[in-house]
């Protein structure tokens, strides 16, 4: 299993490469009006207007910082209308992968957060981003504002 690794604010995350369509550089966002703050705004992917949401903002309300590791991770998600849609997550130093045994579970600590157990990652504990849990009404929401908004 292949997991991509990001920061957002002080916090490091695995997000798992089955949710991930492609990572591309961070762009600039046309506006959506009257949107949340941590919707940034839609881009052009491949001739779809695909809705962006800063992962700082929402977690921290101070935007991603734009530098040379900042991306844009386009995930595919499956409404509940089980309808599949592309959104974008801004997030801050995408910059590795790692791979773990096919075998492994996350696990939940006392706070009820996913990590990545120490032993496996080689590294520090790292959150797990699990798409469903971290953004459930808020997918919902940004499609359909972006929707409106291209009609």
């Amino acid at each position: 299993m292949l997991f991509l690794l990001f920061s957002i604010q002080n916090d490091e995350y695995a997000l798992s490469s089955s949710h991930i369509k492609e990572v591309i550089p961070f762009l600039s966002t046309e506006k959506i009006p009257m949107s949340p703050p941590y919707i940034t705004g839609m881009i052009n992917y491949r001739g779809t207007k695909v809705p962006v949401i800063d992962l700082s903002v929402l977690f921290d309300e101070s935007p991603c910082k734009k530098q040379l590791s900042t991306r844009i991770i386009l995930i595919s998600i499956v409404t509940k209308d089980n309808m599949s849609e592309t959104i974008g997550l801004i997030a801050e130093n995408v910059t590795e992968t790692i791979k773990m045994p096919k075998k492994w579970k996350p696990t939940v600590n006392d706070e009820g957060v996913f990590e990545l157990p120490d032993q496996l990652s080689g590294k520090r504990l790292l959150r797990l981003f699990e798409p469903d849990q971290y953004l459930p009404g808020i997918i919902s929401e940004t499609i359909t504002l972006c929707k409106t908004f291209v009609q």
